[in-house]
Parts: structure tokens; sequence; C-alpha cells
């Protein structure tokens, strides 16, 4: 199976991602090279709290050591404060948005906390991410400075951000790490989710005795998978955009509804991986005919591949992750498949490219220096050539099979 390729503290947060984990995630415990602060450090980068939280309360006595289950506690308490605080923020950023005349949606973490979740504290995140129209995006990002949030230019160099779809991020004024940002858009143009769209079709929930909008459910299964397979290169944001998935399914989606409007956008390709990637890893429950109809033009063999490839890049402590950014790149470009969809040359990596040079840190090495240090990575090649390609660590999936 997939999962095989990954760590042991990986698989076992994503087993507490079922409705009924039974052992399977007390088990990756008893594995030979689990290690607890492994699972917290993970845990924490990809905002699996609560997977900490359900752990406490689903393992049986004797199975977490005391001094770890103590650790784990504290993890889980300081989110919770965290997530009251950045609530709190919200609540009074929206009252100031509001006072300007400004139209603002929810989206991401803070749409589905208040939709698909119920709570701040069940959706843990470290900013807040607002839509307002493109008119709007300036005064709204100076009204929120005015309130105590504040740029830091040398972090967040503005140039960088003119051709962004958002503006610079903001941070909390008391230095709690918890940010926010005013997107004017929803992604970089290549995928094309219209902000104008997201607002018409928005649903209008309460907020404590506030109303505000949020993305319906299609936009919101669409924004999560662009977000991850395109503008993260699912290359992180694994565990939680699994979680969110599985929590709107279980809020209700129209799936036909979803097919038709990621083939009108160009997103077939990343609800296709993020939906494949969810079942094959969390066991996220995604009808087969959908992953049929928004395959990419590859065959199913080179999907299996591909599938394993992108499990090995998800998490921190990979056994064996692909040793070459190029490789990635490329893999990442014959899974999407970006050309048939009409997005020609532009790649999720390319604003890494600006960004480095707006930093100034751009790197040219020289043909020698990048063989030299492909030839001391051999070993690590090896690993990956035989789990990924020789499927060395267990079974590929099955074929997708459409419904009858």
């Amino acid at each position: 199976m997939t999962s095989a390729l990954l760590s042991p503290e990986a698989r076992l947060l994503l087993a507490l991602i079922a409705p009924d984990p039974a052992g399977q995630a007390v088990d990756q415990i008893r594995h030979p090279e689990f290690q607890w602060q492994r699972l917290v450090a993970l845990a924490v980068r990809e905002k699996a709290t609560p997977a900490l939280q359900r752990l406490l309360e689903l393992a049986p006595d004797g199975a977490i050591p005391a001094d770890v289950r103590t650790q784990l506690a504290v993890v889980v308490r300081k989110m919770h404060v965290h997530m009251f605080r950045l609530e709190q923020l919200l609540l009074s950023a929206l009252d100031t948005l509001h006072a300007h005349d400004i139209d603002v949606m929810l989206l991401k973490g803070a749409g589905l906390a208040v939709t698909a979740y119920g709570s701040f504290a069940a959706r843990p995140m470290y900013d807040l991410d607002l839509l307002v129209r493109k008119h709007d995006a300036l005064r709204a990002w100076q009204a929120l400075r005015s309130l105590g949030w504040q740029h830091d230019e040398a972090e967040y160099p503005e140039d960088f951000y003119a051709t962004h779809y958002h503006l610079p991020p903001l941070r909390d004024g008391i230095g709690s790490g918890l940010g926010l940002e005013v997107h004017d858009a929803l992604s970089d143009g290549a995928v094309r989710l219209d902000a104008e769209v997201f607002f018409a079709r928005a649903r209008q929930v309460d907020l404590h005795g506030r109303t505000v909008r949020v993305p319906g459910v299609t936009h919101q299964v669409l924004h999560l998978a662009t977000h991850f397979a395109w503008t993260h290169g699912m290359g992180s944001a694994g565990w939680r955009t699994f979680r969110d998935l599985h929590h709107l399914i279980a809020s209700g989606i129209d799936w036909d509804a979803v097919v038709r409007e990621a083939e009108e956008v160009g997103a077939s390709a990343s609800c296709y991986w993020t939906f494949r990637l969810a079942h094959a890893l969390a066991g996220v429950q995604v009808p087969a005919d959908v992953l049929h109809a928004l395959r990419p033009p590859r065959s199913e063999s080179l999907l299996r591949t591909l599938e394993r490839h992108y499990a090995t890049m998800l998490f921190e402590f990979s056994p064996s992750p692909c040793p070459s950014v190029r490789m990635t790149q490329l893999l990442w470009t014959i899974g999407m498949a970006p050309r048939a969809a009409g997005q020609d040359e532009v790649r999720p990596w390319h604003r890494g490219l600006v960004w480095a040079q707006t930093h100034g840190n751009s790197v040219q090495r020289s043909a020698l220096t990048r063989l030299l240090s492909q030839l001391t990575r051999a070993r690590q090649w090896a690993r990956y050539l035989g789990n990924v390609v020789m499927q060395r660590n267990g079974a590929a999936l099955p074929p997708v099979q459409t419904q009858s």
C-alpha cells in the first residue's frame, strides 16, 4: 500500500482522521521506528493537534509514556489558546472592515472552522485568510494595520506582492505569531477561480452575532484542492487538506457540481490528486466515478507510480523522499498535465524564483557542483527508486473503477 511509504508518525496522524480508527493509529506507536518527538513536530507543522487530542482520548493506559502524555496535553492546550486569540482577532477585523463598508469573505481555515467544523478549536490555523474585492484590497489592508496588525517589510517586501493574489501578510501586534492575509484573488491565475463568482454564490453564516460570508461547499472544495495540489505543489499541507475534505464530505458535497466546475476553471487535475491521495492515505471516501471523471490523460500504471512519488513528498521524516528538486518538478508536471488544462508554462514554483530574487538569495550552481551533489546522494536515490518505482514497500492500489 502507498501508506507504507510514510513514516509511522504520519500514518498515525492520518489514521486519526477516520471516524473509527480502530487500532490502526495505536498500532503505529509500536512501530520500531516510531518516535514521539517526531510525532509532536509533525503534528505542529501539519496543524494536526486535534489528532493529538484524539490520540490522548483513544490510547489505552500505558500506551503513551506519562511525560509524553503531559507534553501532548500542553501542545493541545497551547493551540486552543491560540485559536481563542485568533477568533477574537477575526471578530475585531470583521467589525473594522464592516465599519469601512468593505465586503469580506472567510477563506480556507476560517471559512471551514465556521462551517464544516463548527468551531475554531476544531480547525487549528496560524493565520486568517480574508477575501475582498480588488478595489477594496489596499483600503482593507490599511484599515487592519490601523487596528494593530503589523507588516514586516524586510520579511514580506511589498514589491514581491505587487502581482500576487494577496497583499503582504500581517502579523498580530502582540507577537503571538498569528497572522492575517488580505486576498484580492483566489490563485495566481493559472487555475481560473473567479472572486466575483465566489461572492455571488457565497453562503451567509452567523458568527457571534455577525453575519459573515463563506464560499459555497463546491467552491470550498475547489479552493482546497487547488491550494494543496497547485499552490503547495502537493509538497505540504497534506494532513489538514485530507481532514478538511473528510469534513466537507460529511457536510454534503454535490460531486457533479465539483466535477463540472473543476473542468470549467482548470482544476480537474488538482481535484483528482487531492481526492486520490486523500483516499489512498487517509481513507477519505471519494466516489470512484468522480476520480474517473477527473483523471488526467495518463495510464493507470503511471498514475500509481506518481501516487507513490507524491506520497513520499508530503510529510517530514519520509523514509524515501525524492532527492532531486528538478525531478520533483518534472513529476508534478507529468501528473498535473497543466498544458492539457490550458495553463501553458505557468508553474507554482515560478513565484518561488521571484521570491529568491527579491530576497537576494538566488543561488546559481555549476553543472559539476550539481553532479557531485547527486553522486553523494546515490543511496538516497536507490531507496527512492526502489520504493517508488519498484514498489518495494508493498503493492500499489488497484486501478480506479467507475461505479455502475
